[in-house]
């Protein structure tokens, strides 16, 4: 059969695979200040210096962000420290909105640079904590909380500099494909996750002691020092004049309905994944599933990550957000049933876990793209410590939300006896990954959904083409 006529542009337009915003989509508003972009070699060197600092924050997310929850149960956590935890990881993203002023005052690339080192130095505070906990296997509560302050200091002083982060990103990509960037800089970001755990769960063992963390996070220091060291180097625009007071900027950018949609969907989406993903690895943990092997799952969710960026970065700058986060919140729906069938341990146990991680980084990939797409694209260049700082804001607010009720939730039902053959921490599990429907609910407010293509436009247009 021949290939169907094309004339009316319908299905070409659908499948035009150019480098090119999606018909619809969002595009930055114009700087209505006139600042000049970066040259191309001045946006080249720094895209190339923002991918460095990725890699320096990938390898400190291995050794610090990704065992907090194995360190706290190390010290004999409860799942609510979990849950307190997870909130301290979403309430320290306040500070994106102290670091707005600091921001123009020192630059945004000094800015970004003294937070990393900042932090670098909190963490040196949790090597003191693993050391002085010593060999044995509890810590016991102050153990438990110091921990809890060190990591929260360490993200307030991260976030502070952190503000410079996505308006530096939009500086140095302005007029170019997004998708294109986000895939170069975010695989050798999953390299270092696949490698890396791989040979901090060797290392950890099955039941590490509070002390064998401590040469990770001295690790963890020396890796912010460098990524700071070349976020000084980052070439950045001009800053846009301050004409206005802080709060009015903020009034200004919260009055955008697109940024309004964007930012309610955020909430919901960091809601539901604070309230379920920290506590995957208690399920998994209380099954028999060692730590050792519960580090090399981030590993596992890395390579399904970093197998699917190429894809998801070309559906995004071909197509907009609407098809990445569409079929991404699909595979994450399909899989809820998945949390009714966990095995008893050994085996089995460990293959059911590595094929829900691997599947679930692809899901979180595409997410992560389509995310940033329509983040870059609402934020006016104008406003763009403003409009970051309201966005991270509105996702660190469901996320400390749903962390706090999802500890106290968690711990509660998994106290209940099983009415069915179903434990009701799986079903609580299972409920929550099937709340995603709201999730997609709410990305169908996105701007520009009306005008992108749809999975099933794209699926039938495919067909149509391969026949």
């Amino acid at each position: 059969m021949s290939r169907p006529d094309t004339s009316s542009g319908s299905c070409r337009q659908a499948l035009d695979t150019g480098e090119k915003p999606a018909g619809g989509a969002p595009v930055p508003a114009a700087d209505p200040a006139g600042r000049a972009r970066l040259s191309s070699a001045a946006a080249r060197r720094g895209q190339a210096l923002l991918i460095r600092y990725l890699i320096g924050g990938s390898v400190i997310n291995a050794l610090v962000t990704s065992l907090a929850a194995l360190f706290l149960l190390s010290l004999g956590a409860a799942p609510f420290h979990l849950g307190v935890l997870a909130t301290v990881s979403q309430v320290d993203k306040v500070m994106r909105l102290a670091g707005v002023p600091l921001m123009g005052r020192l630059g945004k690339a000094r800015l970004l640079a003294l937070g990393r080192a900042l932090s670098g130095a909190a963490t040196a505070g949790l090597v003191a904590v693993a050391l002085s906990c010593g060999a044995q296997s509890d810590g016991g509560r102050a153990g438990i909380w110091l921990a809890l302050v060190g990591l929260a200091a360490r993200g307030l002083l991260l976030h502070t500099g952190n503000t410079a982060w996505w308006p530096l990103v939009q500086d140095n990509t302005s007029g170019s494909a997004v998708g294109s960037f986000i895939t170069r800089m975010r695989v050798p970001q999953r390299l270092i996750e696949i490698g890396l755990p791989l040979a901090v769960g060797w290392y950890l063992g099955t039941q590490p002691a509070p002390a064998r963390f401590a040469p990770l996070f001295a690790g963890a220091v020396l890796a912010a020092l460098l990524s700071a060291w070349w976020a000084r180097g980052v070439p950045e625009r001009a800053p846009a004049p301050a004409d206005q007071g802080l709060w009015q900027r903020l009034r200004q950018v919260v009055a955008v309905p697109a940024i309004r949609r964007y930012s309610s969907y955020l909430m919901v989406r960091t809601f539901l994944r604070f309230a379920a993903f920290p506590f995957f690895v208690v399920v998994l943990t209380g099954r028999g599933l060692p730590f050792s092997q519960a580090v090399w799952l981030t590993s596992l969710m890395a390579l399904g990550q970093i197998l699917s960026l190429y894809f998801w970065g070309r559906l995004v700058d071909a197509h907009g957000t609407r098809p990445a986060i569409s079929l991404s919140l699909l595979l994450v729906f399909c899989a809820w049933p998945a949390w009714l069938f966990v095995p008893g341990g050994g085996l089995p146990l460990l293959l059911w876990a590595a094929l829900y991680y691997l599947g679930y980084g692809v899901a979180e990939a595409g997410l992560q793209m389509g995310h940033t797409r329509a983040m870059m694209g609402v934020v006016p260049e104008q406003y763009q410590g403003e409009g970051f700082a309201v966005v991270i804001y509105a996702a660190a607010f469901g996320g400390g939300v749903g962390g706090l009720v999802g500890g106290a939730a968690f711990e509660w039902v998994a106290q209940l006896e099983a009415g069915t053959r179903f434990e009701p921490a799986l079903v609580y599990l299972a409920a929550l990954q099937a709340g995603v429907v709201l999730q997609w609910l709410m990305s169908r407010r996105l701007h520009g959904y009306a005008d992108e293509p749809s999975l099933y436009r794209l699926a039938t247009c495919r067909v149509r083409w391969a026949r």
